[in-house]
């Protein structure tokens, strides 16, 4: 393992670990680059390559016009004009559109669910899920 000795966080590779480091720099340091089309600043430079790639949007969806920097983008974009949802809960079945969105549901299956609710005392394993919770059932019509 390689660790920060800033933060103490650990990698499995030091270039893992190399490129954690570059979000400890501070956005005027040296190192720190500034976008030539926009001129956001970037300390990391993997972050300052994924960001030039917004500003170069050649994946056009033919239904919609919305364009992205990526295939895949473009590729998860489509479902939500077909409906698709290739991604399902090995607990509950409950399928979903994107990976991401399904990593975020497995955890409602956790042991751990550590936000609470404030009125009735029902968890939640993600704390987006407590917030749902507080602008949907439980508080409505609550003075």
């Amino acid at each position: 393992r390689h660790t920060c000795g800033e933060c103490g966080k650990s990698y499995a590779t030091s270039s893992n670990l190399s490129r954690h480091k570059q979000t400890h720099r501070s956005l005027d340091s040296k190192m720190a680059k500034k976008c030539p089309t926009c001129g956001k600043v970037y300390v990391s430079m993997p972050a300052m390559a994924m960001h030039l790639l917004t500003h170069d949007l050649k994946h056009k969806c033919q239904v919609c016009g919305k364009a992205f920097s990526r295939p895949w983008l473009l590729q998860g974009h489509m479902r939500s004009h077909t409906g698709e949802k290739p991604f399902g809960c090995s607990h509950c079945g409950k399928a979903f559109a994107d990976r991401s969105n399904l990593r975020a549901h497995m955890q409602t299956h956790s042991a751990f669910k550590h936000f609470k609710c404030k009125r009735c005392s029902k968890t939640f394993a993600l704390k987006s899920y407590l917030n749902k919770h507080y602008e949907s059932a439980c508080f409505k019509g609550a003075a």
